[in-house]
């Protein structure tokens, strides 16, 4: 008897090292598909050739054309933002020659969502006061440029501008100050990320976003002053 009631306790245990082996599996591929990363394949947009006006002055030289951005008022609208009127962007553009991918950590909730720009051109992009602009998910509550190459002291204008579906448009007039001219663009081959984290990255796909991007190098040393009065941005610090 006391071996029969062993080896039914053992069965038991057996059979419950079995379930719960079952259910970590389980909770395990949950959070796997939860937190599944995402990458789109990348789009050109732009020209296959472009010509710029480069600004001149240093480093630090604010009353110089190189520091047009480095300070910039805001300018509040009054009643709804233009662009909620505007046709949905539905293919990348610029006016210079890029490619760019859309990549993410999370695909649903919080997370990472980032656009990748390559220069495809044979001759650096300068990208100060260039403005961008995308629909993702609303709420952000980070954004920032980075670069695979040497960058300095960037800051922004920027507005965030809800459409009411989950989503929003971002409108971005990139900015330098107290560097140089070559860290302020990126070289042919190089790539420059915007970096934009918040919560609910299922409300739009990457691949949407990606093709909702409108990109506008500043081509005449004229800052896109034009773009950011028009949709309303707030100058954000570094």
């Amino acid at each position: 008897m006391r071996r029969t009631a062993l080896q039914l306790t053992l069965a038991g245990l057996a059979a419950l090292a079995l379930v719960l082996a079952t259910v970590a599996v389980q909770l395990t591929t949950s959070r796997t598909a939860t937190a599944a990363a995402g990458q789109t394949s990348a789009v050109n947009g732009g020209p296959d050739s472009f010509t710029q006006q480069l600004p001149t002055g240093g480093a630090s030289q604010y009353t110089t054309p190189l520091e047009r951005c480095h300070t910039s008022p805001s300018y509040p609208l009054s009643g709804t933002n233009p662009i909620l009127n505007e046709p949905l962007t539905t293919a990348f553009t610029s006016n210079v020659p890029l490619s760019v991918s859309a990549r993410a950590d999370n695909t649903t909730g919080y997370g990472l969502r980032e656009l990748v720009f390559t220069n495809r051109s044979d001759k650096p992009v300068h990208l100060d006061c260039g403005v961008l602009i995308f629909r993702a998910p609303s709420g952000s509550d980070q954004h920032h440029y980075g670069a695979s190459q040497a960058f300095g002291h960037p800051q922004q204008d920027f507005v965030e501008v809800k459409r009411g579906d989950g989503t929003s448009f971002y409108i971005v007039r990139l900015g330098f100050h107290d560097v140089p001219l070559p860290q302020r663009g990126i070289d042919p081959g190089h790539t420059w990320v915007y970096k934009l984290g918040g919560p609910n990255q299922g409300a739009v796909s990457l691949e949407t976003t990606r093709d909702s991007i409108r990109f506008t190098a500043d081509l005449n040393v004229s800052s896109n002053t034009d773009l950011v009065k028009k949709y309303g941005t707030v100058r954000y610090a570094n």
